[in-house]
């Protein structure tokens, strides 16, 4: 079975105020996660190819009944044009938001109506940058700090290999309610990643994070397929990831049994597709994360 996507929806013809012409700036400058600088917390990750753009909003991100669905248009002299797309947990559509994006002195100047109320949010990238890690990070947009290479603590010896995966029972049939939901894995604590998939009309589209309060550490989940008993979807990286070269997409396979969702997630553009194997453990009920807030 073939999970679709949802349709690109045309957007009415506005213009951005700002309070002084912005150049023009590539979809570099725009791509990935943005976030309001004070007050309350929206955070936007945007996925552009060519003049598309794809993507998924949210407020207090760790609370799945908050993710919604962006679908728009990106010009390098007129910036981003989009839809905001909230869906009730059924999947059927609850609203649709509007707002245009232009670059100025690097924030991302936003103006629509959400909710029939007119908005501007002044957004940024976030000045912690991505997690520091033992290899090189890449990140956008142009001219941003790098990130640190932290190398890792001398073990303490001893231990030997990690005992070989065993499948807790037969992989399940799939459909899109086994699906649904949010997926916990990859640590504890603050920097465990959440992967929140929701119900768009008939397809699904999700978000990965950990930590949630940072776009720097998100990626949209797009292209989701089902097939008998084999989940396949993206994890699509605009902003940031290991290595050199932005943006890049891992495709995931995976399989649920038990609550466990056995993942192999591969890069198409690097040699032998530097495999992440892993399981994540759910699916919590989108309603039963409601109220999540990073930090409190």
């Amino acid at each position: 079975m073939t999970i679709r996507t949802p349709a690109v929806f045309a957007l009415a013809a506005g213009a951005v105020l700002l309070a002084c012409p912005a150049s023009a700036e590539d979809a570099d400058h725009y791509r990935g996660g943005w976030r309001t600088d004070a007050g309350d917390p929206h955070v936007y990750q945007f996925v552009i190819r060519g003049d598309r753009v794809r993507g998924v909003y949210c407020t207090h991100c760790a609370d799945g009944t908050t993710l919604a669905l962006i679908e728009g248009r990106f010009a390098e002299d007129t910036g981003l044009s989009f839809s905001i797309r909230h869906y009730r947990p059924d999947g059927s559509l609850a609203r649709i938001d509007k707002a245009e994006g232009r670059l100025a002195g690097g924030k991302l100047m936003l103006t629509g109506s959400f909710d029939g109320k007119p908005v501007e949010q002044v957004l940024i990238k976030d000045p912690r940058g991505p997690d520091p890690a033992p290899y090189p990070v890449a990140i956008l947009p142009p001219g941003a700090p790098p990130v640190p290479i932290v190398r890792p603590a001398g073990g303490g010896g001893g231990g030997g290999p990690p005992a070989p995966y065993v499948q807790p029972a037969p992989w399940r049939p799939l459909s899109a309610d086994d699906v649904a939901g949010v997926w916990i894995g990859f640590g504890v604590g603050m920097n465990k990643q959440f992967f929140v998939i929701r119900k768009a009309e008939g397809a699904l589209f999700g978000m990965a994070c950990g930590r949630c309060d940072n776009p720097y550490t998100f990626g949209a989940l797009e292209n989701f397929r089902i097939d008998g008993d084999t989940l396949e979807f993206d994890i699509v990286h605009q902003d940031w990831g290991e290595g050199t070269v932005l943006p890049f997409t891992r495709h995931v396979t995976a399989h649920i049994a038990m609550n466990e969702m056995r993942i192999d997630a591969r890069r198409g553009d690097v040699p032998g597709g530097a495999p992440i194997v892993s399981s994540l453990i759910g699916p919590i009920a989108i309603e039963a994360t409601a109220g999540n807030v990073v930090g409190e």
